[in-house]
C-alpha cells in the first residue's frame, strides 16, 4: 500500500509542477490552507508515522514550516528525503517487526502494532489525496488518477 501511495504522490508532484505556483499556495479553506500545505502534511505524516513512530525513534526536529517550501523543487526534495528513508525501512520489515507495539506520540497510552501504524498512514494519505482531488476539481484542474487495479497491473 505504501508503494501505491508513493506512486500516487509522484503523479501529484508531476501534476503540481505543471501548475502556476499561485494555484498551489492559494488559500482554499481546507484542512490545511493550500494544496502545498495539504500535500506536505501528508508527507510529514508519513515521515512521523514510519520513520519515527514505527521505528520507535524520536523526531530530531519538528517539520519545517510549509512557507519554507517556496517552489516545487523544494517540495520534491522533501518527498525524496522522506520516501528514501521509508523505502529503506520497508525493506527490513519482518512479521515480528509488523507485530511490534509502538506508542503514538499524541496518545502515549495507546500502543499500536506497526502494521496498524501502516494502515493509519494509508488512511491518512487516502483522506488527503481525496481532499486534493476535490480542490483541484473545484478549480477545473484534472487531478492525477491511479486506481489500485491499474497500480497492481503495472507493478506485478
Amino acid at each position: 500500500m505504501i508503494k501505491f501511495n508513493h506512486a500516487v504522490r509522484r503523479r501529484y508532484l508531476k501534476k503540481l509542477a505543471e501548475l502556476p505556483w499561485n494555484e498551489i499556495v492559494k488559500d482554499r479553506g481546507a484542512s490545511f490552507p493550500s494544496i502545498r500545505d495539504i500535500f506536505l502534511h501528508a508527507v510529514n505524516a508519513e515521515d512521523l508515522l514510519i520513520n519515527h513512530v514505527a521505528q520507535g525513534k524520536q523526531m530530531e526536529s519538528t517539520p519545517k514550516d510549509f512557507s519554507e517550501f517556496v517552489d516545487m523543487h523544494r517540495v520534491e526534495a522533501r518527498v525524496n528525503e522522506v520516501e528514501e528513508k521509508v523505502d529503506a525501512y520497508l525493506k527490513t520489515l519482518t512479521q515480528q517487526e509488523l507485530e511490534k507495539k509502538v506508542a503514538m506520540p499524541w496518545r502515549k497510552s495507546l500502543l499500536l502494532e506497526v502494521n496498524d501504524v501502516l494502515i493509519a498512514l494509508a488512511l491518512e494519505d487516502a483522506y488527503h489525496m481525496g481532499e486534493l482531488n476535490a480542490l483541484m476539481w473545484q478549480s477545473d484542474i484534472e487531478p492525477p488518477w491511479l486506481s489500485w487495479a491499474a497500480f497492481v497491473e503495472q507493478n506485478p
